[in-house]
């Protein structure tokens, strides 16, 4: 996948992906954390259904946990992640400003956020997502705006990298000491 390869992964690492859905973003993870710990967290309990059964061996092996929660509560002690993921789910939180608070106090000081999405504001498929956007109740932001919110939530070291082209957006941010 284009975006992970924006992340610095350990082998030890301790990564989080918000909104797993049918879990392969845990797959690649555990994959790559191979002596590591991967959780998938999704408000959708057909998702969390999915994801276990995709990642049915990483959990037998006690590598990988599946939880059904949401972004805006999740369920782990501050400072547990090194990494958190969210691929194609930022659009639907359901509220930005604070769900990446909550993110910040899961990741560790200098943990990794990677937020990845095949729609922008400004991007080349602008017109065609408009569509999207207007007919469901979602967060489509620019540029500068996810610059902005990461900022304001406590994150630095932010790139906002652009595949113009396939109109894909990645953002990567470290957590704030």
């Amino acid at each position: 996948m284009w975006a992970l390869g924006h992340l610095e992964v350990a082998a030890d690492s301790a990564a989080l992906d918000v909104g797993c859905g049918g879990g392969r973003t845990v797959d690649r993870l555990a994959k790559i954390a191979v002596d590591g710990w991967v959780v998938g967290l999704d408000y959708s309990e057909d998702s969390v259904v999915v994801s276990r059964r995709k990642n049915a061996k990483h959990i037998h092996d006690g590598r990988v946990e599946i939880c059904h929660a949401s972004v805006s509560a999740i369920p782990y002690e501050d400072n547990t992640f090194d990494l958190v993921t969210a691929v194609e789910t930022f659009y639907f939180w359901p509220a930005p400003d604070t769900d990446l608070l909550e993110v910040k106090r899961a990741v560790k000081p200098g943990g990794q956020l990677l937020i990845a999405c095949t729609m922008y504001k400004g991007g080349k498929y602008d017109k065609r997502n408009q569509r999207f956007v207007d007919e469901i109740d979602m967060h489509y932001l620019s540029v500068g705006e996810f610059q902005n919110l990461l900022e304001a939530s406590g994150f630095d070291d932010i790139q906002v990298i652009v595949e113009y082209n396939k109109g894909w957006i990645c953002a990567v941010a470290r957590a704030a000491a």
